[in-house]
Parts: structure tokens; sequence; C-alpha cells
């Protein structure tokens, strides 16, 4: 028995004319398909919404597309697949069993999409590539060739997989992973034949300033082995859950190190690339540390457990083996190694720290006798620092002064530091509840965090008033440093900023 029926209703859709259905029974309206082969009458199955499937498509047995989903070529939705959203599956693919495709991923080629598998956000899969059980392709995902996804893994942000990666269990690929062979579990591990730690650089040594913010990259790399001693390799997420690192006596650091495996702000030296690149049968991931008191000098290691399987007599035994690369404690048998980590207290700046330019226009926006001064606050590089960052209320007044026949203000402009020669800044200069000015200059034509002081002469306007603030702020370098700022106008409204040795409270 018929379940729907084609409408007059019609439409034309890359070159082909589509039509609306209305199911028989309540009368409601559904999507559009080209023709009854798109859509079977039996079962639950239904295109819905503003969906679209047309060409040699097919939505059988319980099968749902609705949102603004399409679904065109032979692709074919099936047993309790859903498509949705802006979702798209083109070609041969297949999305069946309990699978849901939504967002605005593409399922295209070849791909098959099942079990309880999910994929949205803009992940692809294309290709012959595979997603069953309860995996899930999320973020800017990308899925190709011949790989299979499996278990409970998840695959997200800008990843990427190829060739004949297989991925499964509980394993998480993220960042932007290049993978193109297989990535097991940790419970798949029997044996660990290598275990390093060094600098993201290669180097053994380096520096850490004490002000919780400073990050240094660490790289730990590990070769690993299963069941049948062949090479394997881990996700760089599903090592950082199982690596701890430690101090060269195996003890767990306990004077405020602080990792993790992301990035901030203050990561200093530099990390080029975060994301994993295979690295032929070795493992990576890269940890970033901080602290935030001074301690002395010490030495980080790494370790980690795993279940090693053996046959003895006919039966299968297990038992729990440590690896470190203490020096102290090494039941693994793996060669001691570490990085060395010296720690500086939080710097002070003085007032030899930062360097003040100006730029200065005349006649702004053609309003005669008017001048704008433009104040530069950047740390002074030939200490070598740089400037990662600041904290300035945007387009805060502090400062106004009328008297006699000219008038002048100070503000500071939008908060920002990096140079664009693109950059336009535009505010309002208030002098009474009914006077303004308008002005539009050109702003961030070098590196700095900018004050405007805006001047202007006009009338006889024989009264005064000035009111005078300060304005707080704070610029902060490559490593996290903190450098608080006071800017406060002088005599004929010229700005001074002086360094103050407390950090201001950012709360």
């Amino acid at each position: 028995m018929d379940k729907y029926r084609i409408t007059n209703e019609s439409m034309e859709y890359n070159g082909y004319i589509l039509w609306r259905i209305e199911c028989l029974k309540t009368r409601r309206k559904g999507g559009w398909i080209q023709s009854e082969l798109n859509l079977s009458q039996a079962g639950e199955s239904w295109v819905g919404d503003n969906a679209k499937v047309y060409g040699e498509a097919a939505i059988l047995d319980n099968a749902v597309v609705r949102g603004n989903a399409e679904v065109f070529g032979a692709a074919r939705i099936t047993a309790d697949a859903q498509v949705y959203g802006n979702a798209v599956v083109s070609d041969f693919a297949l999305v069946t069993a309990c699978a849901q495709v939504y967002g605005e991923a593409s399922i295209e080629d070849s791909a098959q999409i099942s079990g309880n598998a999910t994929v949205s956000g803009k992940a692809m899969v294309s290709a012959y590539a595979k997603v069953y059980e309860n995996a899930s392709i999320e973020g800017s995902a990308q899925i190709y060739d011949n790989v299979e996804v499996y278990g409970h893994a998840t695959i997200k942000d800008r990843a990427y997989l190829f060739k004949e990666a297989h991925v499964k269990g509980h394993s998480v690929v993220s960042s932007n992973d290049r993978i193109s062979e297989n990535v097991y579990n940790w419970e798949d591990i029997n044996a660990v034949t290598s275990l390093k730690i060094t600098l993201v650089n290669g180097e053994k040594s380096t520096q850490l300033y004490a002000n919780g913010r400073h990050q240094i990259a660490l790289k730990i790399t590990m070769e690993a082995r299963d069941r049948k001693n062949q090479p394997i390799t881990i996700s760089p997420k599903e090592m950082f859950e199982k690596m701890e690192l430690i101090d060269d006596e195996n003890n767990f650091i306990s004077n405020g190190l602080l990792y993790t495996d992301e990035a901030g702000i203050y990561v200093y030296p530099k990390v080029e690339n975060s994301g994993y690149h295979k690295e032929g049968t070795t493992s990576s991931v890269i940890v970033y540390c901080s602290i935030d008191a001074p301690v002395k000098a010490f030495k980080v290691c790494v370790r980690c457990k795993i279940k090693q399987w053996s046959n003895q007599h006919g039966m299968e035994k297990v038992k729990r083996v440590e690896y470190s690369t203490s020096k102290e404690y090494n039941q693994g048998g793996l060669a001691p190694d570490f990085v060395t980590i010296n720690v500086l207290p939080k710097r002070r700046f003085t007032q030899s720290n930062i360097r003040v330019q100006t730029r200065t226009e005349h006649d702004v926006n053609g309003i005669y006798n008017s001048k704008l001064t433009k104040y530069y606050v950047q740390f002074n590089p030939d200490d070598g620092l740089l400037l990662y960052q600041t904290n300035c209320i945007s387009k805060k007044w502090f400062h106004y002064k009328q008297t006699g026949i000219y008038k002048r203000c100070s503000i500071s402009t939008d908060g920002t530091f990096t140079r664009d020669d693109h950059s336009i800044f535009t505010t309002k200069f208030e002098f009474t509840s009914s006077k303004f000015r308008k002005v539009l200059a050109k702003n961030h034509e070098i590196e700095g965090v900018c004050f405007w002081v805006y001047q202007l002469w006009e009338g006889l306007i024989w009264s005064y008033y000035e009111w005078g603030g300060e304005m707080y702020f704070s610029m902060y370098d490559q490593y996290g440093n903190e450098a608080c700022v006071t800017a406060v106008a002088g005599e004929e409204e010229q700005l001074h900023f002086y360094v103050r040795l407390e950090e201001l409270n950012h709360e």
C-alpha cells in the first residue's frame, strides 16, 4: 500500500525536475524527489522538510532524510539511518543501520557509514572509507581511501586519514593529525622497545618562567609492539592520557609543574606544527609544561604502564610492566632519558623595557586647526622582547581639557597591538552635550598598544574644564611575563607611560 503521493508542486534543481511529496495518511507535505525510485513506498522511510533526493539515489526501509540534506547519484540510505541538517550523500555512498550524518558533512564515492556511527560538522568521508560501530567523525576531519574507523574511535578537528589507516577502540585523532597507517589502542601494546623525551626542537635543556603562563613544548616518542611482535602506533591523545611525567628518581613531580596536550598563547620557543605526522613506526605526543612558583632546576623523565601477555605451557598469562626513562628505576630495560628545566622567576619590568613611538596628523578629516597624536607603546626590541598579548580597555576616556580657545581629549584605541597597514579607527570626541567631532584615521601603522590624543582649536570659548584620570593596561612578552603600565596626560596633553611594579588584577 502506498504511503505517499507526488504532488503537482515542482522545482528545478541542479538540472533535475523535483517534485514535492505528501503523506497519504496525514496529508503532511514532505521534501523533494525526482521520482518514486528515490523513496520506497514500503516501510517508514521518509524525505521531509526541504530535503532533496534525486538521480538514482534511494531511501529505503525506515531511513529518514530531512532538513536541507541532499542525497543523489546512486547513494543508498537504508535501515534506520538518518541524514539531516545540510549533509550531502552522493555517488555510490551507503548510510545504513542506525548511522547518522548531519551538519554539513559530506559522504562521497563508495564510502560506507553504518552501525551507530555519526558523521557531523564539516567532516568528509569519501573513496572506499568505512565508518562503523560507535565511531564518530567530527569537525573538519577528512577520511579517504580505504581507511576504516570503528569501535568508539573519534576523528575530529582537521585530522586527515588516508591510505590503509585503521583507527579503532577509544582512540582519538584530532588537531592537524595526518595518519596513513593503523592507529591502535593502548591495550594492543605488549612491549615498549623505545621511550624518549626531548624538547620539540631536539634540545635537552631549557628555561621556564615561573609565571603560570609560559609553556615549553616537550616531545615524547615511543616505539611499541603488539602480541604478534608487530610494530604498532598509538594516537597522540591516548599517549597523553597514559604517559606520566616524573623526576629522575621515578617519583611524581610535586613542585607545581603542570602539563597538558593543549598549547596556550605563550608557548616559547614556538612550535610551528603541533599536528601529528606519522614517523614510521614511532608514536609521538607533544606535552606543554608550565609552572607558577620558582623552584630549583629539575629533570623531567617519562613513564608508562602496560599489560604484557605471554604464553606459558599453553596458558595465557598477563602481568603489568612499567617502562620509565628514569635512571633510578627502569623495569622495562630502556635507556635513561630526561630534559632539564631551569626555572626563572617571573620577569620584573623597568621603564627601560618599554618604548613609545608617536605619529601626528594635522587638520584631521579636513577639520582646520585639529591635531591627532598617536602613541604606540611597545617593548624595547633591544631587550629581545616580543609583544604577544595585551589587556587594555578599548576606547576608554581618561583625560579631557577645555580652556581658552582650545579643547583636548585623550583616549585609548581598540586594545590590539599588531601592525596593520589597512587598519582604520574611528571614534567620537565629545566636547559638550551638543558639540562633538567624529574622527577617522589610520591606526596600527607600527606595532604597539595605541593611544589617541585629539586636540582642536576653535572659537573664543572663554571657559575652563579639566578632568584627568589614569589608564592602566598590561603588556605580555613571548614568555607570558606581564608588564603593568600606567598612562597619564601631562602638560599640553602629552601622554606619559610609567611601568608599575605590581601586577594588575584583571578579574
